[in-house]
This record gives C-alpha cells, sequence and structure tokens, in this order.
C-alpha cells in the first residue's frame, strides 16, 4: 500500500541555492526507510518537506494519493497532526510534564479526554518499557529514557508515517543500539513505516531501504535484507561488558 510519493521535488532558496532537486520516490506501508548523506546534502530538507513542515520550490508530494503541497496552513496543520509523528534529536520533551503526560500532550489538540488519553498512554509506555517511569520528569530520565519517551509520543495519534530526524545522535553507541532496537521492533509487530533521517551509515544500515542524497540529489534507493544477524549494532561495543 503506498502511502507517500515525490514527484520532482526540488527547493531553491534565494532563487540560487539549490537545497534539493528533482527527488522522487515512494514509500509503502510498513516499510522501515532511511534517507541518508552527508550535512549539506539535503536530507533535512526533504524531511520537513515530507512532513508539511516547509513546501517544496517545485515538484508534487502525494500522501494516500492525494497532492498535499499546495494545501493550505490550516490543512497542513491537520497533516502533521494526524498523519505524521516526529522523533528528533533532541527529544523536545517539556520539562515541566511528566513522561505521560509528554505523551500525552498531542492528543489534547486532537480533542481527546482525560480517560482516552491516560488509556493510551499506559499502552505506549508499556511498549517502550518505561512503565515504571510514567511519573517521572524529563530532568530524571536517561537520554536512552527520554528517547522511548519521544518516540511512545510520536505514536500516540496512530500515525500513517514516523519521522525520526538523527533519533541515535545524542545517544552512546549502546543506547542508539537500544533506541533503533526498539524502532524496528515496533515497525516489525505493529508494521509501522518508518522514515529515518541520518547521516550516520550504520544507523542507515539497520533499515531495509537506504535513499541516499549528495547535493541535494537521489543518488541511490536500495533495498536490503536485514535480519540483524551481522549488523553493527548488533554486537556490543569495543571494551563493552
Amino acid at each position: 500500500m503506498q502511502l507517500l510519493k515525490t514527484e520532482k521535488i526540488s527547493k531553491t532558496y534565494n532563487n540560487s541555492l539549490n537545497a534539493l532537486s528533482e527527488v522522487s520516490f515512494t514509500l509503502e506501508k510498513g516499510e522501515f526507510t532511511a534517507i541518508s548523506g552527508r550535512s549539506g546534502s539535503g536530507k533535512s530538507t526533504l524531511m520537513n518537506i515530507l512532513g508539511c513542515l516547509d513546501r517544496p520550490t517545485s515538484g508534487s508530494i502525494y500522501i494516500n494519493s492525494e497532492t498535499v503541497n499546495y494545501s493550505d496552513t490550516g490543512k497542513l496543520v491537520h497533516l502533521r497532526r494526524t498523519v505524521f509523528g516526529f522523533i528528533f534529536q533532541q527529544f523536545n520533551l517539556i520539562p515541566n510534564l511528566t513522561a505521560k503526560e509528554n505523551i500525552e500532550y498531542p492528543l489534547l489538540f486532537n480533542y481527546h479526554d482525560k480517560k482516552s488519553r491516560s488509556k493510551r498512554s499506559t499502552v505506549l509506555l508499556e511498549r517502550v518499557g518505561l512503565s515504571d517511569r510514567a511519573k517521572h520528569y524529563p530532568s530524571e530520565l536517561s537520554g536512552g529514557e527520554q528517547q522511548r519517551v519521544a518516540i511512545a509520543r510520536a505514536l500516540i495519534n496512530n500515525p500513517l508515517i514516523v519521522l525520526a530526524d538523527e533519533p541515535t545522535g545524542n545517544l552512546d553507541l549502546r543506547t542508539g543500539q537500544e533506541i533503533l532496537g526498539l524502532m524496528r521492533e515496533i515497525n516489525r509487530t505493529q508494521n509501522t513505516t518508518f522514515l529515518l533521517v541520518t547521516h550516520d551509515k550504520d544507523c542507515a544500515s539497520y533499515t531495509d531501504r537506504v535513499i541516499t542524497l549528495a547535493d541535494g540529489k537521489m543518488i541511490s534507493d536500495e533495498k536490503r535484507e536485514n535480519d540483524n544477524k551481522e549488523h553493527p549494532f548488533s554486537r556490543e561495543p569495543d571494551g563493552g561488558a
């Protein structure tokens, strides 16, 4: 089932800087895909456009076969709240809310009652292994625990696609492998579609498909069979106990 399609997406700044140049691909339900490339390759620009946080200069984006890049601001806000879940490198948790309250926060904009919010957040806390940390504030959680809260928050609205921007960038190797393992588990058991943006080739190789950008252009789109047996994140870090 095709969820998202781009056709010749381009982004130009100040009429001269080409951040993206005619990028085209499709994203199917249940895929675990990485957009990879060095700094300045255009991957963050592409993620912002796909997540309806920015508009392309030219080209078209389709979500469930409906073009969206010419939609008004209200429609784009609605898409961000209902179609996408977002995971960020900096976690972006609200410091004066507990883990449970942070997870529930997106539901406030969709008019869910307190009982419904609590039920859904409780299920997600268990799914990410943080049932015993529900009442803890971000400052009382480790980096890995904060990112688990962020993953649960991204899933709270049952999004079609989860966009993850460098989700392991602020984590050590061991914690990074745990977070990627959790995302993989959710992808496989819940058929949740993930689109991971990363400059790290090891992170990208954890996915089933890697789209590589360079200088704003898509230079490769490779699918791989991933049983995780020989993946670098499946091994102990050097010197690890």
